[in-house]
């Protein structure tokens, strides 16, 4: 990867305008956090302003630090619908991951796959990324048929340092690009 290169500020895709998350996102990710639809899948508990705000902080370093990150999405009535992007890895040491959340409201209409197509479009072709993995947890069904339609490959089933339980998933740049 080449570390001096930096994924676009804006990305757009057939439905969804993604900007780069800025402090005027703080409203929307306390507003995910706090959702329990949406924990169980990631942390696994309701989130509190305070961590909602530390969280963004540390994504709009990340953006800083590494020259990628999450991209908050809207559709052509300006509404967010959800996140997603590229960040390196806390899970799997020198990978790099794709993430996305889509608001409930949203589900069920192929956001995700959009925004996460959207992301490996940044990545192999503007960041010349290898590799991107992405992790869920097993019974996210809905999230690996995500990382299925994409073209990713199921890898391993292993534990987090927490003990949970987690799928990898893996592209690699030439299964991408044919």
């Amino acid at each position: 990867m080449q570390e001096s290169t930096a994924a676009p500020d804006a990305i757009v895709t057939r439905r969804l305008t993604g900007c780069r998350v800025s402090a005027d996102h703080l409203d929307y990710l306390v507003e995910v956090d706090g959702d329990m639809r949406i924990a169980q899948w990631l942390s696994g508990e309701i989130q509190s302003p305070e961590q909602s705000r530390a969280r963004l902080g540390r994504w709009v370093r990340m953006w800083e630090e590494t020259g990628k990150g999450f991209w908050i999405f809207q559709d052509s009535d300006r509404s967010i619908v959800g996140h997603g992007g590229l960040f390196d890895s806390p899970r799997e040491a020198g990978e790099v991951e794709v993430g996305y959340v889509i608001k409930p409201a949203y589900w069920g209409r192929g956001l995700a796959t959009e925004i996460t197509m959207a992301a490996f479009k940044v990545g192999f072709e503007s960041l010349d990324l290898q590799r991107i993995i992405a992790i869920a947890q097993p019974a996210n069904a809905p999230s690996r048929r995500v990382m299925e339609k994409c073209g990713m490959i199921f890898e391993t089933e292993s534990l987090s340092p927490k003990g949970l339980s987690s799928v990898r998933y893996a592209i690699a740049k030439e299964m991408w690009s044919a």
